[in-house]
């Protein structure tokens, strides 16, 4: 790969699956990353953005980056979580807007690809898809925990007290231990979040007794996780990935209710959200996180 292929993909070191890399169309996906960069691109938003191309060229590897057709697109986008699939469609657009300018195609291929409605704006208190995605595509290790937060519903302390032993990959879920009301509970995990899990644990190296929030003794490099970090160390981190990821501050129970109100939006029934949300009377589940609307019922009527 030449010079300027390598200084683009440097983001890559990061993602776990970097067959992307002997693509045809690898070295496109580099000189537009370095192109983005020359326009000052953030670096968060440089590995957003190969992270989103990267499937796409891991499922056709050997296609040229003029050989893309809206049907290979389509079929990518529609591996994507509906509510995030006008995301992906916009970083396909750009990638193959600037490859157009480029000239390195004739025209793209994203004018047969189908338009796609932003999702139905959520309420203020809770986070947008827009901010999750920013948040979760933070750099290693920080990226993986804020998929964690919003993929299990923890609250600080639980998040705090987490260790890697008490995550069990191959069955798909969680223990929270001593929670609130000293309880335990059992929280099933989603792909996206034990695909953040393994990743986090092949770049960090973790060991069953580590804990996965981690402070830096003395302010230096170095990473410790030999016991729970602090309620103020915690603050600190959130405050930092809020920042680094230029959105708008939320408290951090406010990943919590962001859960809460996904488990509402993909259809989990009153009591199913109160189990995976550890609520002892379903009446608080309904508080919070109950409200019927009309997409609720249209939902059950196309269903029947």
């Amino acid at each position: 790969m030449s010079a300027t292929a390598a200084r683009g993909v440097e983001s890559d070191v990061l993602i776990r699956d970097l067959r992307h890399m002997d693509a045809r169309a690898a070295s496109d996906l580099a000189d537009w990353l370095v192109h983005l960069e020359l326009e000052g691109k953030a670096d968060r938003t440089l590995y957003a953005y190969t992270r989103a191309i990267a499937p796409l060229l891991r499922a056709y590897p050997e296609t040229p980056v003029e050989g893309f057709t809206h049907t290979q697109i389509n079929d990518q986008l529609r591996l994507v979580p509906q509510r995030s699939r006008h995301i992906n469609r916009s970083i396909y657009n750009q990638f193959f807007e600037w490859a157009e300018l480029d000239e390195r195609i004739d025209r793209s291929p994203m004018n047969r690809v189908p338009k796609m409605r932003h999702p139905k704006r959520r309420p203020k208190d809770i986070f947008s898809e827009e901010e999750i995605a920013l948040l979760e595509d933070l750099p290693s290790p920080d990226g993986q925990l804020w998929t964690l937060l919003f993929g299990s519903g923890l609250r600080r302390g639980e998040a705090r007290n987490l260790r890697r032993q008490h995550i069990d990959l191959s069955r798909a879920r969680l223990v929270v231990y001593s929670g609130k009301g000293d309880k335990d509970r059992i929280v099933p995990l989603q792909t996206s979040v034990l695909s953040a899990l393994a990743d986090l644990e092949l770049l960090e190296g973790l060991r069953p007794e580590d804990y996965l929030w981690y402070s830096r003794p003395g302010g230096g490099r170095r990473k410790s996780r030999r016991s729970p970090i602090g309620d103020t160390t915690f603050e600190h981190w959130y405050k930092r990935g809020i920042r680094d990821a230029d959105v708008r501050y939320l408290n951090p129970h406010q990943t919590r209710h962001t859960f809460g109100h996904r488990l509402r939006e993909l259809g989990f029934d009153l009591e199913e959200r109160a189990l995976l949300m550890g609520h002892e009377d379903s009446r608080t589940t309904q508080k919070y996180y109950g409200h019927l609307t009309i997409e609720d019922v249209a939902r059950k009527v196309a269903a029947l």
